[in-house]
């Protein structure tokens, strides 16, 4: 399950996505993820990186 959300006001043009992994889940399911994971993640370099004014927006931390 990888549900979209998007944020308060402040930020409403940003949305996020977060995988929620039951405890119950196979290893085999977990390497599938994994591997969807990085396929996606090379599927968007290929395709270039964020735009200036999107990079800009994007939050990283404790708590994000």
């Amino acid at each position: 399950m990888v549900p979209a959300y998007t944020l308060p006001p402040n930020a409403q043009d940003v949305t996020i996505m977060r995988a929620l992994v039951k405890e119950t889940m196979s290893r085999e399911h977990v390497d599938t993820l994994a591997r969807d994971i990085e396929e996606a993640c090379s599927t968007l370099a290929k395709k270039g990186g964020a735009h200036e004014s999107e990079r800009k927006k994007i939050v990283t931390g404790p708590g994000h």
